[in-house]
């Protein structure tokens, strides 16, 4: 799988936040979480590759020093949150 192209992280007033014309208004998305440390890097770091979890897994552990049980933890919620926003192709 891959993030979608056009996805683009603003920076808002409470942190930074997806952005972009792959995002459709939508009552559910009204209000946009802010992105964790983790999501910005990921993001800013995938452009068009493909990953899957363990790729994920390990960006946050040689970035974050996170131990792998916990990033891949951390890895499967984004992907999960990142399917529900519709920014990933497949």
């Amino acid at each position: 799988m891959r993030l979608c192209k056009n996805i683009e992280i603003e920076k808002g007033p409470d942190g930074f936040v997806l952005g972009g014309d792959i995002l459709e208004p939508s009552e559910e998305y009204d209000v946009l979480a802010p992105l964790s440390d983790e999501a910005v890097f990921l993001i800013n770091n995938l452009h068009n590759k493909e990953f899957d979890e363990d790729t994920l897994a390990q960006m946050l552990c040689e970035e974050f020093g996170m131990d792998y049980a916990m990033a891949i933890d951390e890895a499967l919620l984004l992907m999960n949150y990142w399917q529900d926003i519709g920014i990933i192709e497949w």
